[in-house]
Order: C-alpha cells, then structure tokens, then sequence
C-alpha cells in the first residue's frame, strides 16, 4: 500500500482534488440556493414593505383630510344645502378622491326628508356633480360605509362594493362619523376611492415577469390582482395563517414551487398585500450555472493533474497566500459597501440651498465621511476624518454617520448632536482610534449658522463678489458686502471618541446671500504629488478665489478644486483620503404685496382681537373659506402656546403675529421674547390612538404641522420666531 502510494502520489492528489472539486461545487451550489433564496425573499419583503407604505400613505391622505373635514362639517350641519358645498370641496381639493358624501341619519332635516346623502362625485371630464343618493331604492342606513363608522364612532374603510347609483363602478370606501355639537353622532362624512388603482400600484415595478401580485381585505375579498388558481391557493394559504404576515412555499396545479410573502397593510385597514415568486425564475440561471461549472470541473479534471506535477512543493505557500487575498477582498468589499451605502446623494439643490459632496478614497476603502439632510427648514451637515486606514476606520465612519442622522432627528444644535456622538464613539473604544469632526445646522430663512468642530479643518467662507445680487448685512447701522474668503473662526475641541467628558462648545455667525461655506478633509492639503509635495491650504485658497471670481456653484466649485489636485498630484498614489462638502446658500426673498401685524399682550382674552385680525387679513387676501378657518386655528394654536407657557406667571409681555402674502403663498410670523421652546423637535402624536391611550400634548403642534407647507423655528437675539407659510 505504502508502495502504491508513493509511486501513485500525482494520481491519488488529482483523485482527491477531484472529489473536493465536487464537494465543493455541491456545497457552493446548495450555499448559493440557500443565499439566494433568502436574498430573494428579503428583497420580496422590501419591496412588500415600500408598496404596502406607498399605498398607505396615499390612505392616509384620504384619512387625515377626512378627519380633519369631520368637524368643519359639523359647523355646516345647520344648513343643509352648506353639505353639498362641503362635499363638493372635499371632491374637488383632493384629486385621488373619486367621489365624496355626508350621509345624515333619518330625519335629520325633515325638509329633505328621511334619507338625506349629499354627494359630489369626480366625472371621467373632471367636472364635478353633485347628487342626493339617499332613497328608499338606496337605502344608505344598512350599508357598511354608514353603520360601522356610526357604531364605533371612528373611522372605516368598509369592503370593496359595486356603486350603481353613484360613481358606477367598484369602490371602497373611508368614513368618519360627524357629532353635533351636543356630541351625537349624526352624520357620516365618507371618501369614495377606485379600485383601479390599486390595481395599477399592485402590478408596477415587478421583479421578475411571472411576479404575481394579490391585495385582499381582512374578509379576504379581493381588491387587486387577478381571480386565478394561483390566488384562490395563496388566499386558502393566508386564512391558515394566524397573524396574516411572513411567508410559505406553496404549489402551483402543475408541481411548480411558488413562495408567497403576506404583508399586512396596516393603518386602519385590515388589508394584506400578497406577493407570488415562481421558484424558477430564482434558480434557473442558477441550474445552468451548475451545468456549465460541472463542464469546467472536467476540464480542470485535467488541468489539476498539470498543476499538482508542478506545484505540489508551493501548494502550501499558494494556499495561503489565496486565503490572505480573499480575507483582504472580503474586507475592502464589506468595507467599500458600508461607506459607499451611507453617503448621501453627491447633490442637492432646493429654493434655500445648493450642497454638492465629494469623496474620493485614496485605495479601496477610507474613513472619511460626509452627511447632510434638511429638516423643518434648516439643513444639517456634517463632514469627518476618521484616523487609521481599511475596514475598522470604515466601520467607524459608518458608525458616525448613523449617530448624526439619529442624533439630529430631534436636536438642534450642533454641540449637543457632537457630545451625544462622543459619548457612542467612546464606548468599547479599546483600539483609542477617533474622529475629526465638523457639525453645522443652517437655518435656511436667516442664514444663521451654528456650528461645533471637534479637532477638524476649519471650513472656508466664500463671499458673494461686489456688484453680485446679494443680501446685505447691517453691521453698527451700516450695509456691509465682503467679496473675500473668510476661514470660519472654530474652538480648538478635541477629536470625537478619545474621551468622553469633553465638553463640546456652540458657535455661531451668519452666512450672505450666495456665498458658499466650503468643508475639507486633510487628505486636500495634503495631497502629494511626485516630488512629495504637499498640495497645501494656500493653493486650495487660490482655486477658491477663482471659484468666487468666476461666481461657480457648488457643484462647480468641487470639479474646479478636483480637477487642479489631479494636475498637481498627476497620478502620484495617495495616502489619505479626498472627501470635500460644498453649501452654497441661496435664500429666496419673499416680497410682500401686504402685510399688517398686531402686537398682543399675554392674555388669552387677546385671543378675539387675534380672531378679528385674522379675519380681516385672511378676507382681503383672498383666502377660500375653508382654507381661512384651518389657518385661523394653526395661528390661534400656536398664539395660545405663547401666551399660556413663553412668560412665567406674573410676567407681562407681548406677542406679535404679522401675516403677510406674495399673491402666490401666506406667510405668518409669530414673535415673542419668551422661553425659548422649539416646535419643531416635537414628536409627532399617533393621532390613530385612543383619548385614553394617547399623550398629553402635542395635537396642537400636529395641526401646525399638517395644516401649514412650512414651519420653521429660530431663537435668534433674545426672541422666539415661529414662521409658517400655506401657499395658496
């Protein structure tokens, strides 16, 4: 035997590889069907997940503007002919609405008789008519859309129905019962919706062409998607499971294995979204993979018995050098995916602001990072250098980045967004690597910019040229207009990560009409070329005054400033990282075309003069009716905060409201020199929760927020400005 082996030795390795080679290819085969599978369904799952949200939100929006409308109407129950008005409103403002009625219960008005069902409906012309349903024929008191909302005095969406009478054609419909003002339920107010396109949402964006896509009530009836075998089996599949919701392997009439996701829709529906994936159109590339690879494993059969002839004294060496190149692939793979996937786009431009962000690795992977987003009309940005190279400073830098977007979703300032990140960044920090970080939030109405540096470049300030439109700054009564750079004034904090009791410092100063706040890394200054010249901050400030000469934009600004450090370094290789943030602020002046203002004390019995003030402005500016009454009661909110809570008891002072309009938008500006308190870092409420179980506090500023496009806040020289604008 021992003989055998020796002089069989080639034989016998070729033998072995070969059955590896098989095993191999078995295990990478089932691996892949198993990643692939699971790949596959969490992809269903997203894709579940974003047409479940899309199409709740799109009910939302029918919800909220029926819950809203629910106790407008009750003002109109006086008169009836003001509920065919407020029917033809409703139809008309919301254009997803197909029809919309305000079904009284019996005798409400005996003039109109015992039933009573203003309804205007949306025409296939897009004119709308209006119509009284109720009759004996249609006897709107035993149907679903009118009991249910009457029994649990709250809103429903009842099963999909054939209207004959109405919109004629299949609907649902959402209703919210109407009190009166002793609190009895008397009306039903209710927003018809087509199916149609609930049909057209189900069947878009498919991933694979035999994707099949079902939307079924809690009845289980119907709603999209076509009545098939393959629908009958996945509903029988659905009644047996418990909480409608995961997926099961289910078979076709013909034996062919179908994966069906179930994904409640959720809000107040009872709906599930039922999504069909034909196991072959997963794995059949993956079959032909397996018989071509079967193909190459013969072929290799033959060319393994070469390679063992005459690499069997480096096998060993080979071996591991193969595994140190795939342990370094995984980690720059798994590396570059985490950085690239946290980045935001690379531009941004909206009416206040124009930001372009740029980073380049200097290998694989990098540890720089940038960030920005804009929330509640302030933009919040961020940029870093994370010390160390490969994957940890990567995942590091993801890290960082998902601290600032969970910090800053109710923070405003910047040295409180910094600490909170310190603190993370300093747990478990056993490898002592940190960060150079820069926050700053821009308030986009004022310019304000406040801004905390840990250990970063200061950032460059590039002013608007003389002669250029921008906006003038009073500095000691006089107008004053720069046209240089100006390098931003920072406290020299620590880096983020190395301790955790560092105390973080606000600062603040205010940017000009079309200038442009310019934020870098080191790996700018310090690109080298081939000498092992250092690019340098002089240089980066002559491309910068260039940009301001030539008046580029931010987009612009960072192919300027990109394109002269590649001719400077001329394909030298690069050890640190290249990563660049440029905002350009460009504010859009509101040009009144009237406005007044009251000036009231901090008493709730200023509230009529407020009223009467409203009143007056909102009628010759020409606002309908009942857009008039929702800005009415957002000012009157947010003026009642003020009074009841800015000053303490005792203390005397003054509110001033001024309204204001450009023909196209109304802008309200509410001014207090009072506690400092921020609307806008208020979580919004549940509205869909009970009395009982919901919070104290915080409708008032849910109602600024849906009944207002735009709510903004800023504590600037001692006062309170709460600025919100409805366009028309």
């Amino acid at each position: 035997m021992k003989e055998f082996i020796k002089t069989h030795t080639s034989l016998i390795v070729i033998v072995v590889a070969a059955l590896l080679i098989e095993l191999t290819s078995g295990v990478i085969y089932y691996t892949s069907q198993n990643i692939i599978r699971s790949t596959t369904i969490n992809v269903m799952e997203r894709e579940n997940n974003a047409l479940y949200l899309y199409i709740r939100n799109k009910l939302e929006e029918v919800e909220v503007v029926l819950d809203n409308m629910s106790w407008i109407v009750t003002d109109d129950l006086c008169h009836s002919d003001s509920l065919f008005r407020s029917a033809y409103q409703i139809t008309q403002n919301n254009p997803m609405i197909l029809g919309c009625c305000i079904a009284c219960v019996p005798n409400l008005f005996p003039e109109r008789g015992y039933w009573f069902e203003p309804y205007a409906v949306r025409k296939p012309d897009g004119t709308i008519e209006l119509k009284q349903l109720g009759s004996a024929s249609h006897d709107y008191t035993k149907m679903e859309f009118f009991t249910r909302p009457l029994a649990t005095g709250k809103g429903h969406w009842c099963e999909p129905y054939m209207d004959n009478v109405g919109a004629y054609t299949v609907i649902t419909t959402y209703g919210v019962p109407v009190r009166n003002t002793q609190g009895e339920c008397v009306a039903v107010v209710e927003a018809d919706l087509s199916i149609d396109w609930l049909e057209e949402v189900v069947n878009e964006d498919k991933m694979y062409p035999s994707n099949e896509r079902f939307l079924v009530t809690g009845h289980y009836n119907r709603l999209a998607g076509e009545d098939n075998e393959l629908f009958r089996r996945a509903l029988k599949a659905l009644k047996d499971d418990d909480d409608n919701e995961g997926h099961v392997v289910l078979e076709d009439e013909d034996g062919a294995k179908k994966i069906v996701l179930f994904t409640p829709v959720g809000g107040k529906t009872d709906w599930v979204l039922i999504n069909v994936l034909d196991e072959n159109d997963i794995f059949g590339k993956l079959r032909n993979v397996r018989t071509g690879l079967l193909l190459l494993v013969m072929a290799g059969l033959l060319l393994t018995g070469f390679i063992v002839w005459r690499s069997k004294r480096n096998l060993e060496s080979l071996h591991k050098a193969n595994a140190e190149k795939e342990r370094i692939g995984s980690e720059l793979r798994v590396a570059s995916h985490i950085q690239q996937s946290m980045l935001p786009h690379s531009h941004m431009k909206i009416e206040d602001v124009n930001v372009s962000g740029l980073l380049m690795p200097a290998r694989e992977v990098g540890g720089d990072l940038f960030d920005y987003f804009v929330r509640d009309g302030k933009l919040f940005f961020c940029i870093g250098d994370v010390s160390g190279k490969g994957t940890p400073a990567a995942m590091l830098m993801a890290g960082t980045h998902s601290f600032f977007r969970a910090f800053s979703i109710h923070e405003n300032n910047p040295a409180r967004i910094m600490h909170r990140i310190n603190e993370m960044a300093c747990q478990g920090n056993d490898t002592n690597m940190f960060i150079t970080l820069f926050v700053g939030v821009l308030d986009l109405p004022s310019g304000h910019l406040r801004y905390c540096d840990a250990g970063h470049d200061a950032p460059i300030i590039l002013k608007t040229l003389s002669g250029s439109p921008c906006l003038e700054r009073e500095v000691n009564g006089q107008s004053s207009m720069v046209n240089d750079l100006q390098t931003l004034e920072c406290n020299p904090h620590l880096p983020v990560g190395l301790f955790s009791d560092v105390k973080f410092m606000v600062q603040d100063t205010f940017l000009t009409a079309d200038s442009t706040l310019f934020l870098y890394t080191d790996g700018l200054t310090e690109a080298k070329n081939g000498e092992r010249k250092q690019f340098g901050l002089q240089r980066v400030k002559d491309v910068l005054m260039k940009c301001v000469e030539l008046q580029l934009h931010s987009k612009e600004i960072l192919d300027k400033m990109t394109k002269e450090v590649h001719g400077f370094v001329k394909g030298a290789e690069q050890s640190d990282d290249l990563t660049m943030l440029a905002i350009r602020y460009t504010p859009q002046k509101f040009v009144s075309i009237h406005e007044e203002t009251i000036t009231l004390k901090n008493n709730v019995d200023e509230v009529a003069r407020l009223s009467t003030f409203q009143k007056t402005m909102l009628e010759k500016m020409g606002i309908e009716k009942s857009m008039a009454r929702q800005i009415r009661l957002a000012v009157e909110e947010a003026v009642v905060n003020v009074i009841e809570y800015a000053y303490p008891a005792g203390v005397e002072g003054n509110v001033e409201v001024s309204m204001m309009t450009d023909g196209e938008s109304l802008k309200v500006v509410i001014c207090d020199s009072g506690v400092p308190f921020d609307p806008t870092l208020k979580e919004d409420i549940d509205i869909n929760l009970s009395v009982e179980e919901r919070q104290i506090g915080g409708l008032g500023i849910h109602l600024l927020r849906e009944i207002m496009d735009f709510v903004n806040y800023e504590h600037l020289n001692g006062k309170n400005t709460l600025t919100m604008i409805k366009k028309k």
